[in-house]
């Protein structure tokens, strides 16, 4: 069978059929291997990243039962009376003037309770920026800052340019299922 073939055919010939040997042993061998180890890696990252994730349990339970205690039983005006008490204290001892302490916007469903309080403070610039960040960092569980909004009236009879915050906090409850 080789006796027609030069040397240089057969070389060619062999390099064509064990080029061709390594494509097929690659379609049906080797892809299904790489793709299974692709697999395997892309799982191991995740189950690394839910076992760090699985870390954080305990901090994100206490964080809720700071949450629940913020809260009494089913009402949640505790919470707009303490951020009103916060917001008027804070304006008070900083030259500020709560201008607009509106009625709570209330949410409840079967599973979820939310209420959204609004409230419009006057004052300068770096007090404005201050008590939105006290407002965050000490209410940051049990109230979060989902909106704030720097405008400037003018005051015609005095002429001068006043400063306001319209602040808007969000509350969030979720009922537990009882069976």
């Amino acid at each position: 069978m080789w006796n027609g073939f030069t040397y240089p055919k057969k070389v060619t010939i062999l390099f064509g059929a064990f080029i061709l040997f390594l494509i097929l042993a690659y379609k049906f061998s080797f892809s299904k291997t790489i793709n299974l180890y692709k697999d395997t890696k892309i799982k191991h990252d995740k189950l690394v990243w839910l076992k760090e994730k699985e870390k954080e349990i305990p901090l994100l339970q206490s964080q809720m039962k700071l949450l629940d205690m913020a809260y009494n039983d089913l009402d949640s005006t505790s919470i707009r009376d303490q951020l009103t008490a916060f917001i008027s204290d804070f304006a008070e001892q900083n030259n500020c003037v709560v201008t607009e302490i509106p009625e709570k916007s209330f949410y409840s469903s079967s599973q979820l309770n939310v209420q959204t309080n609004r409230f419009v403070i006057k004052g300068s610039y770096n007090s404005l920026l201050q008590l939105m960040l006290e407002v965050e960092t000490k209410y940051n569980y049990s109230a979060k800052v989902v909106s704030a909004k720097f405008y400037s009236i003018k005051d015609v009879q005095t002429k001068q340019t006043n400063l306001f915050l319209k602040l808007v906090t969000q509350s969030f409850r979720q009922y537990e299922k009882k069976d």
